[in-house]
């Protein structure tokens, strides 16, 4: 079982009570080191004795975070929830202008940045499918051919080839 609760009183006996402050506060700097593995934050404490005017902090300078990059890495959080939040409103503008044209409303109607940003969703989603599908864009490989028409040729050509053919289709013609 667990420790009886103590009585929280003052205690008279000089000695006695640095030793139960100082069993206090590793118990707390224990703590708030787990709070802060557990929980993936900061936190910092502070400790001050009014008889000796001694100040003790947790973390030690030697363990605690530098200012300037603290403030580095919030700068870096904040600029990607600002961009997080940017994508959540273009997805959102990106609706409304879908839901603007599902009602009826015209394409004419939509100004100059708003028809940029349609067409730049609609050639994002295509290349996002086509992606998906396996397929790559024509715009992407000079190499490959576009529509079939690695097999086109030339009426000539064609008729020049079928000249003199034996081999039977099965076909009316065979009847």
């Amino acid at each position: 079982m667990g420790r009886p609760k103590l009585k929280l009183a003052w205690i008279e006996d000089r000695k006695a009570r640095n030793i139960a402050c100082q069993q206090r506060m590793k118990g707390l700097m224990k703590m708030a080191e787990e709070l802060t593995t557990l929980g993936d934050t900061s936190a910092c404490l502070t400790f001050s004795n009014r008889d000796d005017g001694k100040m003790v902090a947790w973390p030690s300078q030697e363990e605690a975070y530098d200012p300037e990059s603290y403030i580095k890495t919030k700068i870096k959080e904040i600029e990607k929830r600002l961009e997080d939040t940017r994508k959540v409103v273009e997805e959102l503008e990106i609706d409304r202008l879908m839901l603007h044209i599902e009602d009826g409303g015209k394409i004419a109607d939509l100004s100059q940045t708003e028809l940029e940003m349609l067409k730049s969703f609609v050639s994002k989603k295509i290349m996002y499918l086509e992606r998906k599908l396996g397929m790559q864009h024509p715009d992407t490989s000079g190499k490959e051919p576009v529509l079939g028409d690695e097999g086109l040729l030339d009426d000539n050509e064609d008729m020049e080839t079928n000249e003199g053919d034996s081999t039977k289709s099965g076909g009316a013609d065979d009847a």
